[in-house]
Parts: C-alpha cells; sequence; structure tokens
C-alpha cells in the first residue's frame, strides 16, 4: 500500500492544500471543475477525509515542512503531476506551481523538466525514466516489447504451444479466470496469444492479465484505471506512467503512435480504482510471476486472494464487454477522438492487433 493512503487529520489536508495550490497556481487561478472533483476524489478513496476543498489555502509555503516523508512527498508529487494535464488553458502555470512544489519538498529538477518537455508534447524522459515500472506493468522491459513487436510485424511471433493452451481456455467454466481472459481477447477482436502476426497479443499477455483481474476494458478511461491500479500495487514509483497517460487520454497530446482522446479522466473512478490497487495483498507486479496455475481457478477466488475488491470494477459481469461500450480497439469513433496526420507505421501499429 502507498503510504499517501495512510494519511490522515491534518496531514491529509496539508496535501490537499497542496494539490490545490499546483491545481489554482497558489490562489492565481480559479479551482476549475476538473481539478474539483479530482481533489474530492483524492480526499475520498486515499485519504478518507471529508474536506471542505473550498476553504483549503492553496499555498506552497513550508511544503517540505507539511509533508516531511521522502516516500510520502514522492507520491504526492505523482499526483500533482497529473494536475496541470488535466485542461490545458493553464497548463504552464500549473507545472510552474508544480516546479515550486518539487523544490519544497528538496527534490532536484528533472521531474520538472520533465513535465515542461510534457507539455511540449515531448514524453521521451518522463518514459524512459519510469521504464522499470512499465515494465512490471507490461510484463517485460520496453526493448523485449520492442522487439516482440517488431517479431510481430514479420509473422515471427507464433507459438502453437502457446495458442493451444489459450485455446483450451474457452473450454473452462464461465466463471474462471482463463475463460474470462479469452472473451477479453474475443470482445476486443484481439487474436488469442501464440497467433502469428499478432505483436501485441503477443507481448501485452501480462498487461491483458491485469484488465481481467482488476475488472477493467480497453478504453481510454479503462487503461487509465489499469495504470492507476497497478501503480498503487507496485513497489516500485510508477506515478509517471499515469502523467503521460493522463496528457493523452484527457487533454489529447499526441505522444506515442495510439489514438488520442480528450476529456476521459473519470477521478472519482480513476482514484477509486487507485485504492483497490493498494489495497491488494498479494503484489503479482514482480518479474516473472506466474500466473499460469491461476487461470483454471474462479477469477472471484483469485481476486479474493490477491485481496481485491470487486465494488469499483467496471466489467462487473459476463454481459459486459471488455472492448466496454465504444467498440473495438482501432475502430472507435467519437467527439471526443482526437484525429491528427498520422505516419504509414502509425496506421500500421493501430491496426496491427486486430483480427
Amino acid at each position: 500500500m502507498k503510504v499517501i493512503m495512510q494519511a490522515r487529520g491534518q496531514q491529509a489536508e496539508d496535501i490537499l492544500a497542496l494539490l490545490k495550490a499546483v491545481a489554482t497556481d497558489e490562489g492565481k487561478l480559479p479551482l476549475h471543475e476538473i481539478h474539483q472533483k479530482t481533489l474530492e476524489a483524492v480526499a475520498e478513496h486515499l485519504l478518507e477525509s471529508e474536506v471542505d476543498i473550498e476553504s483549503l489555502s492553496p499555498s506552497l509555503d513550508a511544503a517540505g515542512d507539511r509533508v516531511s516523508d521522502p516516500e510520502l512527498r514522492q507520491e504526492v508529487l505523482n499526483i500533482a503531476g497529473v494536475l496541470p494535464f488535466l485542461e490545458e488553458e493553464t497548463l504552464e502555470q500549473k507545472v510552474g506551481a508544480f516546479e515550486r512544489l518539487a523544490e519544497g519538498f528538496g527534490f532536484d529538477k528533472k521531474f520538472s523538466k520533465e513535465l515542461h518537455a510534457l507539455a511540449h508534447k515531448k514524453a521521451g524522459h518522463l518514459e524512459i525514466d519510469s521504464f522499470r515500472a512499465a515494465g512490471l506493468e507490461l510484463g517485460a522491459s520496453a526493448w523485449k516489447l520492442v522487439f516482440k513487436v517488431a517479431a510481430g510485424f514479420f509473422h515471427l511471433d507464433g507459438n502453437k504451444e502457446m495458442l493451444a493452451r489459450y485455446e483450451g481456455y474457452e473450454a473452462l467454466d464461465e466463471g474462471t479466470f482463463g475463460h474470462a481472459l479469452i472473451r477479453y481477447y474475443r470482445d476486443n477482436d484481439f487474436p488469442l496469444p501464440g497467433s502469428a502476426g499478432a505483436p501485441f497479443s503477443n507481448a501485452l499477455q501480462v498487461h491483458d492479465m491485469h484488465h481481467v483481474l482488476a475488472g477493467y476494458p480497453t478504453t481510454p478511461v479503462g487503461e487509465l484505471c489499469v495504470l492507476a491500479f497497478d501503480g498503487a500495487m507496485m513497489e516500485e514509483d510508477g506515478g509517471k506512467m499515469l502523467i503521460a497517460a493522463v496528457a493523452e487520454w484527457q487533454i489529447g497530446f499526441q505522444i506515442s503512435p495510439d489514438p488520442v482522446w480528450k476529456n476521459q479522466f473519470k477521478p472519482d473512478i480513476v482514484f477509486r480504482a487507485y485504492e483497490r490497487g493498494g489495497e491488494c495483498t498479494t503484489n503479482y507486479l514482480v518479474e516473472n510471476f506466474d500466473f499460469l496455475p491461476l487461470l483454471e481457478k474462479k477469477l472471484e477466488d483469485v481476486r479474493a486472494q490477491f485481496g481485491i475488491a470487486s465494488e469499483g470494477a467496471l466489467i462487473k459481469s459476463p454481459e459486459d464487454l471488455w472492448c466496454g461500450n465504444m467498440g473495438v480497439v482501432g475502430s472507435r469513433e467519437s467527439e471526443d477522438k482526437v484525429e491528427e496526420k498520422r505516419t504509414f507505421i502509425n496506421k500500421l501499429l493501430m491496426k496491427a492487433n486486430v483480427n
């Protein structure tokens, strides 16, 4: 469990006041509705505190004295780093306030420079800095994933034994983890792992299992929830993964080849995901965690074994689609989808894992 989930009382109020200071540039900006909802969600799900957000003084004075624990400072900064990317109009001002908070906490300027770069749609340093955490979340190092995806384009990624094993899960009882995983692939129109020419199914098997265990679809908000859930569970610092994802799916910054969206950050849902991940009793975000013995068990039993609360999941019954209500990946159309000119490689990546 992240230490921020143990902060209560005056410590909780101090954290919320500092977050409000970043969201408003220490009172120079009005508190935007999305920031109000975000602070309320943090108060409810992480701090379990009933605090009048309006009454908090948005000041960064003595930030280091108000939050003295180094680990807690890092976690507060990770949440503060999300705030500038919730609405674009005053982004630079809020990044500036974030920088002052980081300085008050005694951090060097590296994190702040990464956020300034992200504000200009350059997430390279931010992503590189979180490679270790991303590797645990995705189930392999970034470099291994690159090789796996590349192999998929040349149909060098097939594995008949693995494909047969996954096909066998379809015959399992409906309530099992393995059967739910097969339905996840079918609902999303993804090839099964082991198929030749299926770069993302083969590279992201562990990530896909995380979706099913936590109960989140492949919609933008579902992906944000998986990152929040996993970031709260893992021992590594995974906060920067969520910051970059919010920039893509809330204000539509084109960082990766994936389609990007606007207005997809739902504070109450995402921070409930963080809470659920932090409450887990088993950290399966470790290298080489073996999920295979669990796939024939009932999904609800595996979740109980890991301490994953059922409440808060977005997929609640076999009738709910793992692709969500937007349709399958690669075919989604919405007024919130950001259309930008794409290179030939971008287009290939978008279609690479869809049947």
